[in-house]
């Protein structure tokens, strides 16, 4: 008598499925630049409203939650102070030395921050661009927005900070720019984002060299130092002046600390960095939107 498992098994029906292809699209096709810029501005809602309920929710595991918003520039400002303040003797010259350094650190980080946060951006989002079809710079985007919004309270902690240690002098209505540099310095930081997401993408080994750029950025910046007193050098000390990162921090602290607008030649400066490392970044990343599905 044949045992159960060599009798016949009657076979398992198939049934088909037809779907209807004509809606689908390929996932690894570049669209002409204007057709991508038309499908950001009809992804903006989903962007806005995700940054919107991501911000101010990555302390949310800890104690002391949001309150490290305050805390983590706080107590990096403290570090570096005492070590280069008081120890490096770098304060020796200016005025208000701990505004100085609370708003070279805490602005600084926004720019290195959004430097992180394009590195391995299309590399850890593989699933999402191998199962949708949206253009992959809404990616950069919406991490950005949310630092923009989570980086709102420190920036008015270094601003608050930066004018209780000089208390009793008037504050000057160029205080009053400070939220257009806050813009500004966001729509550099995602140009910067939008290419390194291009460039770690495809060379992965680039991340590892990411923090050790950030760091020359931080001590050529004038992040805790006067440029004009170290870097005695003229030809040294143009080249860190036109970093657009020092200019930035340089009119922030005219505007709050010495009551004086940015001069119109540094403001256009400003405005061209912002404008152009966006735009650049935006082409730049654009250019691979059909090999980022094959990462």
């Amino acid at each position: 008598m044949p045992s159960a498992e060599s009798a016949p098994q009657e076979p398992v029906p198939v049934q088909l499925m037809l779907v209807a292809d004509e809606n689908l699209g390929k996932l690894n096709i570049r669209p002409s630049l204007s057709a991508y810029l038309a499908e950001i501005i009809h992804w903006r809602h989903f962007v806005v409203a995700d940054a919107r309920s991501r911000a101010f929710k990555g302390n949310q595991e800890m104690f002391l939650g949001n309150l490290w918003l305050v805390l983590t520039p706080l107590l990096q400002s403290a570090t570096y102070g005492l070590v280069f303040g008081l120890l490096l003797r770098t304060s020796r010259g200016i005025d208000n030395f701990v505004g100085y350094l609370v708003i070279g650190v805490i602005f600084f980080g926004f720019v290195s921050r959004g430097i992180n946060a394009g590195s391995g951006l299309i590399q850890s989002s593989r699933s999402m661009i191998r199962s949708f079809t949206f253009p992959r710079a809404t990616l950069v985007f919406g991490v950005l927005l949310r630092q923009f919004l989570d980086n709102l309270v420190p920036a008015m902690v270094a601003i608050a900070v930066a004018l209780v240690f000089q208390w009793g002098e008037q504050i000057s209505w160029s205080i009053a720019i400070v939220p257009l540099l806050y813009v500004l310095l966001h729509v550099f930081s995602c140009g910067l984002a939008l290419v390194f997401a291009r460039l770690t993408a495809f060379i992965p080994d680039l991340r590892s060299l990411m923090n050790f750029g950030t760091r020359v950025l931080f001590y050529v910046s004038g992040v805790f130092f006067s440029i004009e007193r170290f870097a005695t050098e003229p030809i040294l000390q143009y080249v860190m002046t036109m970093n657009p990162i020092y200019q930035f921090l340089e009119a922030i602290r005219e505007a709050v600390l010495y009551g004086s607008f940015p001069e119109a030649s540094s403001f256009v400066s400003l405005v061209l960095w912002s404008v152009g490392s966006f735009c650049l970044g935006l082409l730049f990343f654009w250019q691979s939107e059909a090999r980022y599905v094959r990462v």
